[in-house]
């Protein structure tokens, strides 16, 4: 308990294991990210890793000497047995970059080293809380061999949180899977794991998120649109790709920083974003339809801008998604947001719609960091859920989605 207060209230302490992969230098960013939030940490490297980054770098960065050796000449004063000291201070432990090599070693109990001697004596109650969480980078050819799936398999299936590595091009020149999560979707991992229960597992279901506002031309310099930054949509999409689904995004104009490694369609007017909802229908298991959707449109755009001194304007209903969707067969279940904290407008669109579930939330939340939501389900009664952070909410989101999800299936 002391420990998920410390983290709750911006002191809490992480290790950061930094094993032998290129991605060690975006590891400076991480710690850099927990300091800012008051946390403290706490570097240790192998060998490999400090011949690829300077172990001094890290020093500065968190204010604290690396750990590296397993028997040390001249032992800290708090640590009297190096590995279990380490493991037992820790609230949170993070292995950023996790090689092929500490994973395989993690997953088979063998203990060589400072870092994977520690690792398996970390508190199972870390774990269990998904409080352990490993973020491998390594070669394409290495993050497919069948050995490296399963431990890492093997990992997840004994609470250890997998931040999945992202396509692109690798240091070998090669490009594929295997580059290390962004540092962004590491930390917010973190961050979820100290908020509080794991999430669920959602291999194997593909989500489809929209995200951001919609902007409506009025001519090709002014836009109708709205106050939605996109960050709900943004937290729903990084969370249920942390649980492990294969998640799309479809955003709109957003305010915060699009999340690294999720497929992306841009989606800026209303008909785009129908368009684009309506092209991934036979694909998804579940809808999360979270932009905030201009209800107007100019009803004819000028081609230049308008310089008249008054302006009246003829304003036309801009497409209604939620009922194309409920017109188009598809079998995905789908989770619906109301910007208004009224239930039964929450019930006359559940009913309207075909949806699975709506989100009630005012709509004085929009832009900001935090959401006062009801669940209004179809069946039983509606649970208005007290006021938490989005990414927070995004959590517990996932698992409402998980129980949906399965409910389906049966």
């Amino acid at each position: 308990m002391a420990r998920a207060k410390r983290l709750k209230q911006g002191t809490g302490r992480v290790l950061l294991g930094v094993s032998g992969g290129i991605a060690a230098y975006k590891s400076l960013e991480l710690v850099r990210a927990f300091r800012r939030r008051g946390w403290e940490v706490q570097v240790v490297m192998t060998a490999s890793a400090r011949r690829i980054i300077g172990m001094e770098t890290f020093s500065t960065l968190s204010g604290r000497k690396v750990a590296y050796e397993l028997f040390p000449r001249k032992r800290p004063a708090d640590r009297a047995i190096e590995h279990i000291d380490l493991a037992r201070w820790a609230d949170l432990i993070l292995v950023a970059p996790a090689t092929a090599n500490i994973i395989g070693k993690l997953a088979g109990g063998i203990a060589d080293d400072l870092l994977s001697t520690l690792l398996l004596a970390v508190p199972a109650r870390l774990r269990e809380t998904g409080r352990v969480i490993i973020a491998p980078a390594m070669n394409t050819r290495m993050w497919q061999h069948p050995s490296v799936a399963d431990n890492l398999a093997r990992l997840a299936g004994q609470g250890y949180s997998i931040v999945a590595p992202e396509p692109g091009d690798l240091a070998c020149g090669e490009t594929g899977p295997g580059r290390m999560a962004a540092p962004d979707d590491i930390l917010a991992a973190c961050l979820q794991a100290a908020d509080g229960e794991p999430l669920p597992d959602l291999d194997g279901y593909r989500v489809l998120v929209t995200a951001g506002r919609t902007e409506e031309p009025l001519d090709p310099v002014r836009v109708l649109t709205n106050r939605s930054s996109g960050r709900l949509g943004i937290d729903i999409a990084r969370t249920f790709r942390l649980a492990r689904a294969d998640v799309r995004l479809v955003a709109g104009a957003v305010s915060v920083p699009l999340p690294a490694g999720i497929p992306l369609t841009t989606a800026l007017s209303s008909a785009e974003m129908l368009d684009a909802v309506l092209a991934s229908l036979g694909w998804a298991d579940l809808l999360v339809m979270c932009a905030a959707v201009s209800d107007y449109r100019p009803a004819r755009v000028a081609k230049t801008k308008r310089r008249t001194a008054r302006l009246s304007l003829a304003l036309e209903k801009t497409p209604d998604i939620l009922k194309q969707v409920n017109r188009n067969p598809h079998g995905a279940t789908v989770i619906g947001f109301s910007h208004d904290p009224s239930v039964a407008v929450a019930r006359r669109k559940l009913r309207a719609k075909g949806i699975d579930l709506v989100v009630a939330n005012p709509y004085e939340t929009a832009g900001s960091d935090s959401i006062r939501a009801t669940l209004v389900r179809r069946t039983g009664p509606s649970k208005r859920l007290p006021g938490m952070t989005k990414r927070a909410f995004a959590a517990r989101l996932a698992r409402e989605a998980k129980a949906l999800l399965e409910t389906r299936r049966v």
